[in-house]
């Protein structure tokens, strides 16, 4: 098959062979794609230094006519983003939304809009100091990309309001009034200016979130809504969270 060319953020790159690599990128168009760069670790080769974590670029590959994994042919760096790796902190920040992406871009649904988020988040690495905030602000959209965070405004049993307060149910993942609700272990009660939070998150830029400050209680219901969330919409155990907790705890 014909070469073809596309824009890709990388997502992983590891050794595959003494001279190959194996080099996931996030790409507008397809998603995930997954190619071998054969040659890639050797001192003369032209992909030597280039494909490194997030680095963002124009790759040439050759479809594979057999299964998913192509032939990377060329790499044109055009942003590297150090900014999102020259701390520990940033490091795992990054890490983790890296994982994050490359468990929601199989099969190109909605890949465009999470390629811009991405992108977006490391063209503003250098803003992003307050992490905890910063992760709320990509959950959200990530979620929202995915279908899965529930609208906001209404009881999904009476329909009323929930300015005055909701209750969110892990096992029916949906939100109800306080009446609707309930309680049991499954309910995280949402106070009103929790859901004020949520919604501004939402609305506003990542610059913007970053500032936000929130109680400590807060951080601990939102943070377990959005990893029961993200934990129930992709297939695999996220990997990276467990350092990203170590080094930023909510």
């Amino acid at each position: 098959m014909p070469p073809q060319k596309i824009r890709g953020i990388i997502l992983q790159s590891r050794d595959y062979t003494e001279t190959s690599k194996l080099v996931n990128f996030l790409t507008p168009e397809q998603g995930l794609l997954k190619t071998l760069a054969k040659g890639a670790r050797r001192s003369t080769s032209p992909l030597r230094g280039k494909l490194e974590l997030l680095n963002y670029g124009t790759l040439v590959f050759y479809p594979s006519r057999s299964s998913d994994l192509h032939l990377l042919a060329q790499f044109d760096l055009l942003i590297p983003f150090p900014e999102a790796l020259n701390t520990l902190e940033k490091s795992a920040f990054f890490h983790y939304l890296a994982e994050l992406a490359s468990s929601a871009a199989y099969g190109g649904e909605h890949s465009r809009d999470l390629f811009e988020l991405l992108f977006h988040t490391l063209r503003n690495a250098s803003k992003i100091h307050a992490f905890f905030q910063g992760r709320l602000w990509f959950e959200i959209r990530y979620l929202h990309l995915l279908g899965v965070l529930p609208p906001l405004d209404r009881c999904s049993k009476c329909r009323r309001s929930l300015k005055f307060g909701a209750r969110f149910s892990l096992r029916k993942s949906n939100w109800f009034c306080p009446d609707c609700g309930g309680s049991g272990d499954d309910m995280l009660s949402i106070e009103p200016g929790l859901l004020a939070a949520i919604s501004y998150i939402s609305r506003s830029s990542l610059e913007q979130v970053v500032k936000l400050k929130l109680s400590s209680r807060q951080s601990a219901v939102l943070g377990r809504l959005l990893r029961y969330l993200i934990d129930s919409s992709v297939d695999k155990k996220i990997k990276s969270r467990r350092f990203l907790d170590q080094v930023i705890p909510d």
